[in-house]
């Protein structure tokens, strides 16, 4: 997401966390999943930021809302990830949507609420390994394994666009197009990350000086390597002092 958006405008200003230490998010509780979006969206106010982009599905809009409503949490600005996809999707007109994601997304219901008052009818289907393997580097053989049942699903019911409903998912998404031209099987592969930069660069003020900040609740050598892959290999990453997201 933050990649997009920095292709798209590459004078924006940002700071990106990631919450490294409670990943996965997809098999948490609603519950679990509020305190740690609460605590992030705290973290990220005080590093300044008005504006905030929910780059994760899991805390899309069905929890972000109500943290803003109970918590009191005003004057700020937020973008998620599914209204965008839902705009964006609209405008195309598939005609057979199967949205792959983590448990808590599908669980959530909100990829069919949000399709569902753009006119759009979406089918879900959770793979609950394959974040976490992504995160983990794992290798090219066992991100297939996890992705076969979703080639099986998408060749049988002929779907004819699928949406990547984790922002992980795209990581893996050299695996996906071949397992699809070896079956021969015409599908789009849609990714959010897109629709989700336009937005931000139409509402929020992206207009700054091509400033970064990276920070992590917990270190990682594959969050560090694929962030100096996409954004240069000189760029920092701070782990920050965990008591202050307590």
């Amino acid at each position: 997401m933050a990649h997009a958006l920095k292709t798209q405008n590459p004078n924006v200003d940002f700071v990106y966390f990631g919450d490294l230490r409670n990943a996965p998010f997809g098999p948490k509780s609603s519950e679990e999943l509020f305190g740690i979006t609460l605590r992030a969206m705290r973290f990220l106010r005080e590093q300044g930021a008005d504006e905030i982009v929910a780059a994760c599905n899991s805390v899309s809009v069905s929890v972000i809302r109500p943290l803003m409503d109970a918590f009191g949490i005003q004057g700020t600005s937020v973008i998620e990830m599914v209204g965008p996809a839902a705009r964006a999707l609209k405008i195309r007109a598939p005609k057979n949507i199967l949205v792959i994601a983590t448990e808590a997304t599908v669980r959530s219901g909100i990829y069919e609420q949000t399709f569902s008052e753009n006119g759009l009818h979406t089918a879900m289907m959770a793979i609950p390994t394959l974040a976490s393997a992504i995160e983990q580097g794992r290798q090219e053989s066992e991100i297939e394994q996890i992705i076969l049942p979703v080639v099986d699903r998408v060749s049988k019911e002929g779907v004819d666009t699928l949406v990547f409903g984790c922002t992980h998912y795209p990581f893996a998404r050299n695996v996906f197009e071949r397992l699809f031209a070896e079956r021969e099987v015409n599908v789009e592969l849609f990714d959010p990350a897109e629709a989700v930069a336009n937005e931000v660069v139409a509402l929020f003020q992206t207009q700054g000086q091509g400033r970064q900040w990276f920070i992590t609740s917990k270190d990682s050598h594959v969050f560090q390597e694929t962030v100096k892959r996409l954004f240069g290999k000189d760029t920092v990453i701070h782990v920050v002092d965990n008591t202050l997201l307590d």
